[in-house]
């Protein structure tokens, strides 16, 4: 079979183009090589201010050691990326570096939802239910559970600090509830305790489970047993127990 020197042409210009890349693709490898890091650069990706770029940087300087002044194809930026991640307060980490020398990392932190308060120490959690500390000089604008807080290091804790968010979200998600309730606390028993801006009742709730309820019968409270009794009247109504209100004119 003869071939035609049209394509014996073509197949020769495709060859010694794919050798040009190859030949151009070993070269930027070449020059890549010879590139120091020369600099960082840290991107807080969200409003939060749990982490800073100095903290960052030198949380890099004392873990990770030694970068400025290395080959950029020497750095281990999987190991970097999951040593940011370790840090409770950061959510996903990336790193990369350019050309002209500079190590870069994105940080995107946990997004609180909740902050616990046992008497002077506290901490957040995220919507997942993950733990998180405080920090010394900034405060993120959330719901503030005080009290008796359990131990949420356990699966029943985590359960059940997710059941305190879903509390929150059914609050936040109703104007009436939104308006009425003014905060929410854990007494000395582990009870969820809700507090409203009108009366010094104290509603309890026991666990935050079957939240319909709950609050169908906290509804029922306002609509016929407060105008019997009157403002004042009780001081506790626990909402606990499956159609019933008990209500207690002592604490």
């Amino acid at each position: 079979m003869k071939i035609s020197p049209r394509i014996i042409v073509v197949c020769s210009a495709a060859a010694l183009l794919l050798a040009g890349f190859g030949l151009l693709g070993s070269c930027a490898r070449s020059e890549r090589r010879a590139i120091l890091c020369d600099g960082l650069d840290v991107q807080i990706k969200d409003k939060y201010e749990f982490v800073t770029d100095e903290d960052i940087k030198g949380f890099v300087d004392k873990k990770y050691g030694t970068y400025i002044g290395v080959r950029l194809d020497s750095l281990d930026l999987y190991r970097l990326e999951k040593m940011l991640e370790e840090k409770g307060v950061v959510l996903k980490s990336e790193a990369w570096t350019t050309n002209d020398g500079i190590l870069h990392i994105s940080i995107q932190q946990r997004q609180p939802v909740l902050r616990f308060q046992r008497g002077d120490k506290g901490f957040y959690v995220d919507k997942e239910g993950f733990v998180f500390p405080l920090h010394s000089s900034y405060t993120a604008d959330v719901p503030v559970i005080e009290g008796t807080i359990p131990s949420l290091e356990s699966e029943s804790g985590e359960a059940w600090a997710r059941g305190v968010i879903s509390l929150v979200n059914y609050i936040q998600g109703s104007k009436k509830w939104r308006e009425r309730v003014s905060g929410i606390s854990v007494n000395s028993r582990g009870d969820l305790e809700l507090r409203v801006n009108s009366g010094k009742e104290r509603f309890i709730l026991g666990y935050p489970d079957k939240l319909d309820g709950k609050f169908a019968r906290m509804d029922k409270y306002f609509s016929h047993i407060l105008p019997a009794k009157g403002e004042g009247y009780y001081k506790s109504v626990n909402l606990k127990y499956n159609k019933q209100i008990i209500c207690r004119k002592d604490i």
